[in-house]
């Protein structure tokens, strides 16, 4: 079971060395990003609307703005705001980064009733198909046309699970975010047990910032992982004492 985990593991590390990269290159840090992670595991139900907040912030400068820099008009306004452009810039970019959120969340809710939409017309055709004398018991069917019967049925599931997302947004917002700290709060762990205490975890394939984690390394991350995530989930969504 050990040898299945760390090998699937490691084929996704060897299929996405970009990822492995991208935190070498944070070593350095390690002592700001591993208290910054753990923070992050243990108040994420908290931290996730800043953790958005940043995400657009820096998408504001980094992707928008660029974007619309292109565009004559955008242009010709800055040009009347000459001197307080960098002033416009960050009022634009911190709205953004309050709006994320919200954008996030209607985007996912969106998509849920698409999904529940695709979900409530292939039942609709099932039902059509194989079972049309069901809807026969139904007075409020008997005088519809059938034509109607999927857009009831798209309807009807894609407000289902568009509500049942808007419910649980924050829940799974907060879930994913504990896990990605997990993960990275338990990398640095393992690099800073190999570089501050010097201590051999495997063949100290991280402290070599080599690729090719050792199975020694990958497994000792995945166990701290866990060990994270279940603090997290504990101390996140602990039930008030009354």
């Amino acid at each position: 079971m050990e040898e299945t985990i760390v090998s699937t593991i490691t084929n996704i590390i060897k299929d996405n060395p970009e990822t492995l990269k991208t935190l070498y290159s944070f070593t350095d840090s390690w002592y700001i990003i591993l208290p910054v992670s753990l923070i992050t595991v243990l108040f994420s139900k908290k931290i996730s609307k800043v953790i958005f907040f940043i995400l657009g912030f820096i998408s504001s400068y980094v992707f928008i703005i660029p974007y619309l820099l292109q565009f004559e008009v955008i242009q010709n306004l800055l040009k009347e705001v000459e001197y307080y452009e960098s002033i416009a810039f960050l009022i634009f970019s911190i709205v953004i980064g309050i709006l994320t959120y919200s954008i996030f969340k209607s985007s996912v809710q969106l998509a849920g009733f698409i999904l529940g939409g695709i979900l409530g017309f292939e039942i609709s055709a099932v039902i059509l198909k194989f079972y049309p004398e069901i809807f026969e018991k139904f007075e409020f069917f008997k005088n519809l046309d059938q034509a109607y019967v999927p857009w009831i049925f798209i309807i009807f599931f894609g407000l289902i699970i568009s509500i049942l997302i808007s419910k649980s947004f924050d829940t799974v917002v907060t879930i994913l975010t504990i896990f990605i700290a997990s993960t990275i709060a338990s990398f640095f762990t393992v690099y800073s047990l190999e570089y501050y205490f010097s201590l051999k975890i495997g063949e100290n394939t991280i402290l070599k910032q080599n690729v090719n984690l050792s199975s020694v390394e990958l497994l000792t991350i995945l166990a701290i992982s866990l060990i994270y995530i279940t603090i997290g989930i504990m101390f996140n969504f602990k039930k008030s004492k009354k």
